[in-house]
């Protein structure tokens, strides 16, 4: 067999990356040496599954929460005290940028030659390949193959192109930029044959069961993740390639999708701050800026800590969908009428919006609230008034906060990186857009959906399914694909790159992004005392010109160094292939 060293260090360096607590004693008591007869496969593949799964701080703050997050309009920031902004997200920023980009594709020896995750599945993947009799070679493959397609499609969805083919390659220290679609393909075929050959057989690895920190060594559930991840593929496809995404979806339906919440792709968090810890805890709750202590109860939480979140706060954008509220078209695009509701959910309170936030105070009677996007200035008794320097409007204590169980002490979320609900939703549009036929109807697969991300976050569904079935069924066509879609971003909730691809792709919610009234006229107040009139522009413009962001832009660090970068991955509105809004 052939292993490079350059690989086994890699390999290395991410199975040594768990701390030793209880939870991980028997990943470190691997032997420190991979080799020809001892691959540590057990302990590899955990590695890989933590850094798939459950990111690394940086990548997770900068790449997923400072962008992607905020993107898809689920969290906003720049309240007084904050740390951010409130365009901070939307201008270029090289350390937040390489972060994301680093921990992915670099080929530098720095950043273990394009990170530790594709060098040690290619240890594993060489390896297996030069010992197919092995047991449980092709079942070991295969999980390679998901977790490298999973770790890729993050890359692309994010940043558009990028180095695939010549990826990791460390004798190519400036690799090409494969086109997203050409990556897509390629991702669709090992994902394809990882389904019908390697994840075929319905055995458990006895080996995996301390290791396979998602599925305990069941490879029929391995199965069922690749094909649910092809079913996400298939849709971000549908639009730039229709014809496609019917040949795959005709293809998706014949095999196992995810069947319940017990077959979630899920890192259980531990409850150690140096292991698999709650990922927005450090985001969240270790750097507060400068907000002020409090006392504040909520679903069984008593939070004593004072305040969190210390980044970010709910968008208004979630808060009001998920409450209900009418939102109109003339509010946010000019022209709009004043009577055309654009909310698809209005009228509507989701019983979710409790477990994703948490009300301002902690108090019941008070009413969810969400930070408008962006805003900078607002009118306050004519005054243009600055939100960050306003005792209400930039006051952290009188928005909702991200609900305790995400990023407070001993609270029970871990990360999804992809659930039934998903899969539900997702074939409720791939059917109502006559994709693909499986089963039940539109309408019914939508119901499933809603209830499964209802028991998932521990939401009473009373008769809030009922209520958006019924309200899906009397719609036209665009109300019809408004809901779905409006629901799969909802239902996105801490799943930022899916939530921000959800939104490029179909532009729902349409007002995310829109607003008819990008300026404001009243009193502005000069340093020295002195009032003039004025008309400036409320929010934060950012690089983007207050437009949906379409990407992450490729560092200057990589285009300094590598003249392969295509123009389109220079600035963060150039649409993805797959894009659509």
């Amino acid at each position: 067999m052939k292993i490079f060293n350059k690989y086994i260090l890699v390999g290395l360096l991410a199975v040594t990356s768990f701390s030793c607590t209880d939870d991980f004693d028997q990943m470190n008591t691997n032997p420190n040496s991979p080799s020809a007869d001892n691959p540590a496969t057990e302990a590899v593949l955990a590695s890989c599954m933590r850094k798939a799964f459950h990111e690394d701080r940086y990548e997770f703050w900068r790449g997923v929460v400072l962008h992607a997050e905020r993107f898809a309009g689920h969290v906003d920031g720049g309240y007084k005290g904050g740390w951010w902004a409130p365009g901070n997200s939307y201008d270029y920023h090289e350390g937040w940028t390489a972060a994301a980009w680093d921990s992915y594709n670099s080929s530098s020896f720095v950043n273990h030659y394009g990170g530790a995750l594709f060098a040690n599945t290619n240890v594993l993947l060489e390896y297996y390949e030069q010992n197919p009799e092995d047991e449980f070679a092709k079942e070991f493959t295969g999980i390679c193959h998901v977790l490298r397609s999973f770790q890729f499609l993050k890359i692309t969805d994010l940043f558009g192109d990028a180095p695939y083919s010549e990826h990791g390659n460390i004798d190519i220290p400036t690799p090409k930029f494969d086109a997203q679609k050409d990556i897509y393909d390629d991702i669709e075929a090992k994902l394809k044959m990882a389904v019908e050959d390697y994840l075929a057989a319905d055995v458990n690895i006895g080996t995996m069961s301390d290791y396979d920190l998602v599925y305990g060594g069941d490879v029929s559930k391995w199965r069922k993740f690749a094909n649910s991840l092809r079913l996400r593929m298939a849709l971000r496809r549908s639009n730039a390639d229709a014809d496609g995404a019917k040949t795959i979806l005709a293809d998706i339906v014949k095999y196992p999708l995810l069947e319940g919440n017990d077959d979630n792709v899920m890192v259980e968090r531990t409850q150690s701050s140096t292991d698999l810890h709650n990922q927005y805890y450090g985001f969240f709750k270790t750097w507060p800026g400068s907000m002020p202590n409090g006392e504040y109860q909520w679903d069984g939480y008593n939070l004593s800590w004072g305040p969190g979140p210390g980044a970010f706060i709910p968008a208004r954008e979630i808060v009001e969908v998920m409450k209900g509220s009418a939102l109109f078209a003339s509010q946010v695009k000019e022209g709009g009428s004043s009577t055309d509701d654009i909310n698809a959910l209005s009228g509507i309170y989701d019983p979710r919006l409790d477990k994703y936030f948490m009300k301002p105070f902690g108090k019941e009677g008070h009413e969810h609230k969400g930070r408008p996007g962006r805003a900078e200035y607002f009118l306050k008794d004519g005054v243009i008034t600055n939100i960050q320097n306003d005792d209400v409007e930039g006051e952290v204590h009188n928005y909702s906060w991200m609900h305790p169980s995400i990023w407070y002490d001993g609270g029970t979320w871990s990360p999804v990186s992809l659930d039934y609900a998903e899969v539900c939703l997702a074939l409720a549009e791939a059917v109502n857009r006559n994709l693909v036929s499986y089963g039940q109807s539109d309408a019914e697969w939508l119901k499933a959906g809603l209830e499964a991300s209802c028991e998932k976050w521990g939401a009473e569904v009373g008769t809030f399914a009922d209520d958006v079935v019924a309200k899906f069924n009397s719609g036209d066509a665009d109300d019809k694909e408004a809901i779905i879609a409006t629901e799969r971003w909802v239902s996105a909730y801490t799943m930022p790159h899916q939530a921000f691809s959800i939104l490029r792709r179909t532009g729902h919610p349409e007002f995310v992004y829109l607003d008819k009234d990008m300026t404001i006229t009243g009193t502005w107040v000069n340093p020295d005392g002195a009032t003039e009139e004025r008309t400036i522009e409320k929010y934060a413009q950012g690089s983007t010109n207050f437009k949906l962001p379409q990407r992450m832009r490729v560092p200057e660090s990589e285009v300094a160094i590598n003249d392969n970068v295509p123009e389109e991955s220079k600035d963060m509105m150039n649409k993805v292939w797959w894009a659509n809004y």
